[in-house]
């Protein structure tokens, strides 16, 4: 009975990995996601800066338009000039042109106003590209990690599964069926490793007389207030 005590409590274990292990596997590619989504959203202050730049380009698109068309006014005004028949009609073109002409100018101002503002804002770009890059290998590093973890963690999984069925194989059936029954109704926990004499999972004391069977019997024994399995090592029971 002794041996398969041993043997079970080395299930247990075994199975407390595997539950660990997938839990990881369950968890990291989220973590992945989480990463990759933190990484691309700080993709958007480029974006957010290249969007600045484009509303640049098509005010100063609109401003030059704007110029051209107040040049073909002007144009339209020295043509009219020119056909004038008064004096009167004369200045009266002269001043028409001269205020497109001084709008020219001020339109002109904005768009000089524009191209140094876009000087600007390429700076921003190539600076938020800079630090951008400086995150986003970070990121990638350790979304490359977090990767390799999954299929480290894939590779023990497997190899804990393989563990798994060899253990069941040594253990006596009647063991293995109170062991099966005990890990449904008990959360995946159906031995509980004896600290000194408590329980090492509920953590209640072992009457004396019980733990004294419990170390010198290969009996099994069962904790009188959580109902797994006790266990206790039996190199530990060599030294009492």
């Amino acid at each position: 009975m002794k041996k398969g005590l041993d043997i079970l409590y080395k299930l247990q274990q075994n199975d407390d990995t595997i539950k660990e292990l997938e839990n990881t596997i369950k968890e990291l590619p989220a973590a992945v996601k989480i990463m990759e989504s933190e990484r691309d959203g700080k993709a958007s202050i480029i974006e957010h800066t290249k969007n600045k730049l484009n509303e640049n380009v098509k005010e100063r698109e609109k401003l030059e338009e704007e110029v051209l068309l107040i040049k073909e006014k002007i144009k339209k005004y020295k043509e009219q000039m020119n056909k004038s028949t008064t004096n009167k009609e004369y200045q009266g073109f002269m001043s028409e042109i001269k205020f497109e002409e001084d709008n020219i100018s001020s339109v002109e101002e904005r768009i000089i106003e524009r191209m140094l503002g876009s000087d600007e804002i390429m700076k921003e770009i190539r600076e938020s590209e800079a630090e951008y890059n400086k995150i986003a290998d970070e990121y990638n590093k350790n979304i490359k990690e977090l990767n390799q973890s999954l299929a480290e963690n894939k590779t023990k999984l497997s190899e804990a599964l393989q563990t798994r069925e060899l253990l069941r194989k040594d253990i006596p059936e009647n063991l293995l069926k109170i062991y099966d029954q005990l890990i449904k109704k008990k959360g995946g926990k159906a031995v509980s490793f004896v600290e000194a004499n408590f329980c090492g999972i509920c953590n209640v004391k072992i009457r004396p007389q019980r733990f004294s069977e419990l170390i010198t019997t290969d009996s099994m024994f069962f904790c009188e207030n959580c109902s797994r399995i006790l266990y206790k090592k039996i190199e530990e029971n060599k030294k009492k």
